[in-house]
């Protein structure tokens, strides 16, 4: 043998494979966590968790494995920091008997970093293949400052979008001339397929052109993944078709936004697009969540209502009025993709709010109940109950 030739690699012993073997499973394991959320979930708790640890970092704590006590500390100092009041504190400082002393975020915000906190205690936060630690975010201390935080009086009501009801979308359609201007057209197709189907806006976002299809019956559209539904199995909504003549028609407004994209040669690719300044051509990319909560709230504003109307005011929206039309709750909780009658609890309260089951109907003379006055009475219409 020539001294420049090389030896052959001598094979993997069974000890050596066994070992590349359990690497590879271990790193598609970690790809298979990672796929468990959705990108954008990561991101967050990834954020939240260096806030964690840069808070740690600042007072000398261990972050992984934490300190059950630790973690007590952390929730503590995100959360607002009130006092008992006294006699000497203005009256209008005061509110449940406290004081607030320091402002901090909401209760939800602080769960969403004890669950960034627990995820990276799982082992499954970044894939480094580090062993699982202790998890404190399960630990009964923890979990019991965290039950008080939400449980504080001092902690105001979570703001809820105004719902918009079929007055309401008939007033932000009216102005609209989509038959002329492309961003008009586009506009009453996404108003009016977001609010029938019970879309938040990040389905509307991800709605291709392709998964939006009319039939006789009406509008089918293709939901591949959404807050509920992270594994991407999809789910079919249907919109009942209604006359042409109907200012709610969602047919109409979908043919007319689609024609205009065709005569743009565009067939496929993002349902909602922006358009150039000239008003005259689609682009090519697609609307962000925020753009459509910003159309959303331009176009309620351009129509004169009142309320905090934005991107939820379409999902809260078809919730109240189908419920306050009579629709079935459960049909109503399968249509909007609800995963319990709870979690549409606050669309029902809204829609039963002045209805027949309400008990202060029978709190007049007499005893017997009022009819409830219906919301197409001149002195209910819109404006005059906001």
């Amino acid at each position: 043998m020539s001294p420049t030739s090389t030896q052959p690699a001598a094979p993997p012993t069974v000890r050596e494979r066994l070992a590349l073997d359990r690497d590879e499973l271990t790193g598609r394991a970690h790809e298979f966590a990672r796929g468990s959320r959705a990108e954008a979930t990561w991101r967050v708790y990834e954020a939240r968790w260096a806030r964690f640890t840069a808070w740690c970092a600042e007072r000398d704590e261990t972050p992984r494995p934490a300190d059950p006590l630790t973690v007590c500390r952390f929730l503590t100092d995100l959360a607002p920091h009130w006092r008992p009041a006294t006699v000497a504190d203005p009256a209008e400082s005061v509110l449940g008997g406290q004081v607030l002393v320091r402002p901090g975020v909401r209760p939800t915000t602080v769960a969403g970093y004890l669950a960034a906190i627990s995820v990276a205690h799982a082992g499954d936060a970044g894939g480094d293949g580090r062993p699982p630690a202790l998890n404190p975010a399960r630990h009964e201390m923890v979990l019991q400052v965290m039950s008080g935080i939400r449980r504080h009086p001092g902690v105001a009501p979570v703001r809820r979008r105004a719902a918009l009801r079929p007055d309401d979308m008939a007033t932000m359609l009216e102005p609209l001339q989509p038959e002329h201007r492309l961003a008009d057209a586009r506009d009453a197709a996404l108003l009016l397929i977001g609010w029938k189907t019970g879309l938040r806006t990040d389905d509307l976002a991800r709605l291709r052109l392709g998964d939006i299809v009319t039939s006789p019956e009406g509008l089918t559209v293709h939901l591949r993944r959404s807050k509920t539904d992270q594994s991407g199995g999809g789910e079919v909504r249907g919109i009942t078709a209604t006359s042409p003549a109907d200012p709610l028609d969602v047919i109409t407004a979908w043919t007319r936004w689609r024609a205009w994209l065709a005569s743009h040669g565009l067939h496929t690719g993002p349902a909602w697009r922006g358009v150039d300044r000239y008003g005259r051509r689609p682009r090519a990319t697609a609307l962000t969540t925020r753009s459509l909560g910003t159309i959303i709230a331009t176009r309620a504003a351009a129509a004169g209502l009142d309320g905090d109307i934005g991107g939820h005011s379409l999902r809260r929206g078809f919730a109240t009025s189908a419920l306050t039309g009579g629709a079935n709750e459960l049909a109503v909780q399968r249509h909007g993709r609800w995963r319990s009658a709870d979690s549409m609890a606050g669309y029902i309260d809204d829609a039963h709010l002045f209805g027949e089951s309400n008990p202060t109907r029978f709190l007049r003379v007499g005893g017997s109940p009022e009819k409830p006055v219906s919301s197409a009475d001149p002195v209910h219409q819109h404006g005059a109950m906001r």
